[in-house]
């Protein structure tokens, strides 16, 4: 849960999610509070508050909705990639054949497809792996392929880098890619003069921590 946050990226479901665990627990917490209940009762309470907890979580799992306050947008992808992803109406599904230790399919989770649920309306991952590290996968013929299927259409590629998934996507739809440099920059840098910061360190702070010590001084000598 504080993975996104970290990140900065702020999701409706999540924090809808940790308002129903945090809710459930004070209900619980006030029903083992109440002096003279027996005990029978408090546990059928618990576990009727542990139900309804569990069916509001399955419900607002289904909320979509996310914001990416990171300063540099880091969780989004270009304002023109987005908007070309989001003109795609048609479902898009994507196989992937590695393995869960392998670290091309983290770099794919975390750069690529982690953007693209959130650009996208219809998209769905599949992995495909028949063991957990992949060490004897690789010489299989298919292992490392990217399957990419677009309202019907189909195609395989290797690349498992962000250009090389966007590229395919593009293929598929029938959309031009943006030129390099076209996309724009997300975020923006921290530009900003130091404005007084050579008085504050070198005089106003040196006088304060001076007039600090010798008011302590004074005070431990009366």
């Amino acid at each position: 849960m504080l993975q996104a946050f970290l990140r900065g990226l702020v999701r409706l479901d999540v924090l809808l999610a940790g308002l129903v665990v945090i809710a459930s627990a004070l209900v619980i917490a006030a029903v083992w509070m109440r002096l003279g209940m027996p005990l029978r009762r408090k546990l059928i309470e618990s576990v009727a508050i542990v139900c309804v907890a569990a069916v509001l979580g399955f419900a607002v799992s289904f909320a979509d909705p996310s914001w990416d306050v990171s300063e540099n947008e880091r969780n989004s992808f270009d304002e023109t990639e987005e908007a070309l992803l989001e003109s795609i109406t048609a479902p898009l599904k994507i196989t992937v054949h590695l393995a869960p230790e392998d670290p091309r399919r983290f770099d794919l989770e975390r750069q690529v497809f982690a953007k693209l649920r959130r650009t996208m309306s219809k998209v769905s991952i599949e992995y495909v792996s028949g063991s957990a590290t992949g060490l004897f996968e690789q010489a299989k013929e298919h292992y490392g392929e990217l399957w990419y299927n677009l309202g019907g259409k189909r195609t395989v590629g290797r690349s498992t880098t962000r250009d090389g998934v966007l590229d395919a996507i593009y293929e598929l739809a029938g959309l031009q890619a943006p030129l390099e440099g076209e996309a724009g920059h997300r975020g923006h840098p921290l530009a900003a003069e130091p404005v007084g910061a050579v008085p504050l360190f070198y005089v106003v702070w040196p006088l304060a921590v001076v007039g600090l010590g010798l008011f302590l001084q004074r005070r431990r000598l009366t």
